[in-house]
């Protein structure tokens, strides 16, 4: 409908309702916004003959129509479109980011969290480290609100913090196309957009009962100051920004989620989130599953957001690239470290040896008053000894220096066996690849004794196979694969151990 067509009919109820305020139409949306839409009802012309079909018809569509119009479209005064925003409590103690107070945590009688205390404010980045159980992801899912501390406080900067977490499944539809993914992040404005689309479409079709359609243009009007609150224009322009930044060119905006690899799936998944303009970015495993590429840009790429974030990585590069500061859980207690991940092993270690000084210390010192005790324990210093036994007790039960935990290093030992040839493994002129997809072509390698090679490239490109190839899994198309002959027995450890066969790991 043209503004002259809306102008004309907000017109023509006012005159048929004088005591109904004319309200000036606002601005419609672009074009881009009014594309056909499939609305709910199904309007037909219908003969004399038919008039009671028609009637029930028009009885059903006008009944569809309603449906679209909320309650506040007839009561709404200019401006209750606007978005409520809810008062801050003012209690918090933090300007920005989230702090925890004394986290405890239990599942089924097993304590995970019992002294949790720490905090990441606008600027930091914290990695979380511990050994796997030791409780990591559940200070997340607490964070994010996903789970109710057993005790203790989640002390966040504002009431309404936008909490974003990345988990280590990466939420993305392979049907959708990159744009709909990314519009799928705003969820409100997309709502407000369908809603106005379909309003705009039920207009065109109520031109013969200016009563739904004075409804229908409340009801417009109220969707475009609700636009107009959550920048429903900005939507496209935000997505077109962001795309380039994440090293997506123009033309991907339209190719299917699923022709991209992990990595790439990774970074929209990412995106959809900084889409929502996140308060606080909780990411767990992020560059688990992605090529060395891709964990380069993830690294550059955080350095360079203020938002507050918390991390949980087993790669000790990552965390050194992008942490401000390490929390380390053990036991279920935390310990806050500034700086990076070969900082806080440094810090830590310092720590550990200063602690097991102080520990020794404190040790000969008992020994010496238990002996000192012993001598003075009868005659006339038996009073000195009761002091010192007072003192000791008084030790044992307040003072005592907590002897520092040293996790043992896992040690792996291959089983010894004769020394092979020089030779162990040859590629000659290997040819493979899946249906239209090439992956080697005429490849040429040659593996001898004693060498350590690391096999590097974008996801997709062959790495895996070419280790199955090795191993004899996968047969070459054309070329050869040759394992030396003379004490060579090759195995694999594979990324899911859990689809081995038995006696191959």
């Amino acid at each position: 409908m043209a503004t002259m067509d809306v102008l004309s009919a907000k017109f023509l109820r006012s005159c048929l309702h004088p005591h109904a305020p004319f309200l000036p139409c606002p601005s419609l949306p672009s074009r881009r916004y009014r594309q056909p839409f499939s609305i709910y009802c199904r309007l037909s012309t219908s003969s004399p003959s038919s008039s009671s079909a028609a009637t029930t018809s028009e009885g059903d569509a006008n009944q569809d129509l309603s449906a679209l119009l909320s309650d506040e479209s007839t009561t709404a005064a200019p401006g209750a479109g606007s978005r409520t925003k809810r008062p801050n409590s003012g209690a918090s103690s933090i300007p920005s980011g989230v702090r925890l107070e004394n986290i405890s945590k239990s599942y089924k009688g097993v304590t995970v969290l019992k002294d949790v205390s720490w905090e990441v404010q606008r600027g930091e980045k914290v990695g979380l480290v511990g050994v796997n159980g030791a409780g990591k992801t559940t200070q997340l899912r607490i964070i994010a609100g996903l789970e109710e501390p057993d005790g203790g406080n989640v002390v966040k900067a504002k009431e309404n913090m936008k909490i974003a977490f990345l988990s280590q499944e990466f939420e993305v539809c392979a049907s959708r196309t990159v744009r709909e993914e990314f519009l799928s992040a705003f969820q409100e404005e997309m709502g407000v957009k369908t809603r106005l689309d379909q309003v705009q479409a039920a207009l065109e079709r109520a031109t013969e009962d200016m009563d739904l359609m004075g409804r229908l243009l409340d009801e417009l009007d109220l969707l475009q100051r609700q636009s107009q609150d959550v920048d429903l224009g900005m939507v496209d322009v935000k997505i077109q920004k962001l795309m380039p930044e994440l090293g997506f060119v123009p033309e991907d905006a339209d190719r299917l989620v699923a022709s991209f690899s992990g990595g790439w799936k990774m970074r929209m998944s990412l995106g959809k989130i900084l889409l929502q303009d996140p308060d606080l970015l909780l990411l767990d495993e992020p560059t688990n599953h992605v090529d060395l590429d891709t964990i380069e840009w993830l690294e550059s790429y955080l350095k360079i957001q203020d938002v507050p974030m918390v991390i949980i990585s087993h790669d000790r590069a990552f965390l050194d690239q992008c942490c401000t500061k390490i929390v380390e859980t053990e036991f279920g207690v935390s310990k806050m470290y500034k700086g990076n991940y070969s900082e806080y092993v440094l810090a830590k270690a310092i720590w550990v040896e200063t602690q097991r000084a102080a520990w020794e210390k404190q040790q000969k010192e008992i020994e010496h008053t238990r002996e000192l005790i012993s001598r003075l324990g009868a005659g006339a210093s038996s009073g000195r000894a009761s002091s010192e036994q007072k003192k000791l007790e008084k030790l044992e039960k307040e003072g005592l220096i907590e002897k520092p935990f040293q996790r043992k290093q896992l040690k792996i030992r291959f089983p010894e066996r004769g020394r092979s040839g020089r030779t162990v493994l040859a590629i000659n002129n290997l040819k493979f690849g899946f249906g239209d997809k090439i992956l080697f072509n005429n490849a040429n390698l040659i593996v001898e004794r004693g060498e350590k090679i690391a096999i590097i490239g974008p996801n997709g490109c062959g790495k895996s196979t070419l280790l199955k190839l090795a191993l004899g899994t996968e047969k070459p198309q054309e070329g050869e694969v040759i394992l030396g002959e003379h004490n060579v027995l090759p195995n694999y450890f594979e990324q899911n151990q859990i689809l081995l066969p038995g006696r191959s790991s």
